[in-house]
């Protein structure tokens, strides 16, 4: 019966420190690699020199991407306190041009893929605030990028930190200063002529 009871004991302690070892893996980590491992995938077994094929791979990168990224919060925080002018619908319309500004600037970037790899170094956890980092692994570089979190009953990503560059910091100054010299219709309008160059370049 002693030995009954030591070997649940055991085996409670082993589930608990395993428990523990799932936690310390952290589920902001498993939500930026459930995407990011992903991606990699994708580009990894795509001819990207196909021009349809391309256009089919930022078709699928964008769909796992869109699961993860919380355009509306991004959008948010990179429009200020301009944002809180805002009526619903006009909130409505610049997350989903936000969304397209992002797309539109890093889908050029899909074709330079040549064999990178991400490698996970660490996690940061404060309430329902997290950040991972990792670092993308080129032949002869090391570039951190780090992934910043919030839950809302799943984490989802608000901002990504490229060697040390928040982009929600970066679109926030672009967009204060575009303000300073005109009206918030006039930020819209040169935002979707910017998505419109974009396209055209990449295309």
């Amino acid at each position: 019966m002693q030995r009954t009871v030591r070997a649940v004991l055991i085996m409670l302690c082993l589930s608990l420190i395993w428990a523990a070892g799932e936690a310390r893996a952290g589920a902001p980590t498993e939500a930026v690699r459930s995407i990011v491992d992903e991606v990699v995938r994708i580009l990894s077994n795509a001819n990207l020199e196909n021009p349809s094929e391309r256009r089919q791979v930022r078709r699928r990168v964008k769909a796992v991407v869109d699961r993860r990224f919380d355009y509306a919060e991004m959008a948010q925080r990179s429009l200020g306190p301009t944002w809180n002018k805002l009526s619903a619908s006009q909130r409505q319309e610049f997350t989903e041009l936000f969304a397209e500004l992002l797309e539109a600037s890093y889908s050029d970037k899909i074709e330079k893929y040549s064999g990178e790899t991400v490698s996970y170094v660490g996690e940061n956890q404060d309430g329902k605030y997290a950040e991972v980092r990792t670092m993308l692994v080129r032949r002869n570089d090391r570039i951190p990028i780090n992934y910043k979190l919030i839950d809302k009953s799943n984490w989802v990503i608000y901002d990504v930190v490229i060697e040390g560059v928040s982009q929600v910091n970066n679109y926030r100054s672009q967009f204060r200063r575009m303000l300073s010299q005109g009206s918030y219709a006039d930020l819209v309008q040169r935002l979707r002529t910017r998505v419109n160059e974009l396209r055209h370049t990449s295309s």
